[in-house]
């Protein structure tokens, strides 16, 4: 198994934390993701066989977005909470990690919308505007769950955190998007080769719920990537670890942490 440190890392690097954590807990990770997507599996399988669009399927549709939109944010946060705890060394209960982040839906769930303003004021600016949203406020849900922020201190601290380091968020980011893209070019082709809704619909949902944790682990370990840069968060880890105050620790790499 790699070893993951508590270090500053490259573009390259972060990405192949993320997948090392992600095997470390590939069941935890995925049964989170399974949760859920399966309020939207049942939207389109029931869907698929109502085969109109009269109030029923709206009712339907509606119900689903809203179930889906606290389920995947409940998968989304926990996903990033369990895998802080992991990173850090910490114990790590999936049980207690749910029940930690469902007080913190409702900041979470208000800070998505502010960012799809965002997000959308930023395509306006010829599309530039929206990677530089995504990269200035990169960790706006890991500053609420892993630091009980409120929603306005949370873009707060993301903006300070990217502050100077922007394109290396960027970069990190895309190069994850990049893979998860590729790769589900390949589930879709798959699909249109056997020429079967069915399995093209479970090709989808198998590929979402194994690949999408790797977004959250990554955006987690950038969160933490900038912390050691701006806060020497490791420095501070390891003083904490050898009952030492932060300001006499030796200047070195956090310790490694335990493998699985």
């Amino acid at each position: 198994m790699t070893e993951v440190r508590l270090r500053a890392r490259t573009v390259s690097e972060i990405v192949d934390a993320a997948f090392a954590l992600y095997r470390r807990d590939i069941g935890q990770y995925m049964l989170l993701m399974a949760i859920a997507i399966t309020p939207q599996v049942i939207t389109q399988i029931v869907l698929r066989q109502d085969g109109s669009f009269g109030l029923t399927s709206a009712i339907v549709g509606i119900v689903s977005v809203l179930v889906s939109a606290f389920t995947y944010t409940v998968g989304t946060a926990a996903i990033i909470k369990y895998g802080a705890a992991v990173y850090l060394g910490e114990p790590a209960d999936l049980d207690a990690t749910v029940r930690s982040v469902i007080p913190k839906v409702g900041r979470i769930l208000w800070a998505g919308f502010l960012k799809a303003l965002l997000y959308f004021l930023g395509f306006l600016f010829f599309f530039v505007g929206w990677f530089y949203v995504l990269a200035r406020y990169f960790a706006v849900t890991s500053a609420i769950i892993l630091e009980d922020t409120r929603t306005g201190p949370a873009f707060a601290r993301s903006s300070a955190l990217s502050s100077g380091r922007k394109r290396h968020i960027l970069n990190a980011i895309l190069l994850v998007g990049i893979i998860y893209i590729l790769l589900s070019a390949c589930i879709a082709a798959i699909g249109v080769v056997l020429k079967s809704a069915v399995i093209t619909l479970v090709l989808a949902t198998a590929f979402q719920v194994v690949a999408y944790p790797i977004f959250g682990l990554t955006t987690m370990l950038l969160y933490y990537d900038c912390r050691i840069r701006s806060e020497g968060f490791d420095i501070e880890q390891m003083a904490a670890a050898l009952g030492m105050d932060a300001g006499t620790a030796p200047a070195t790499s956090g310790a490694a942490l335990p493998a699985s």
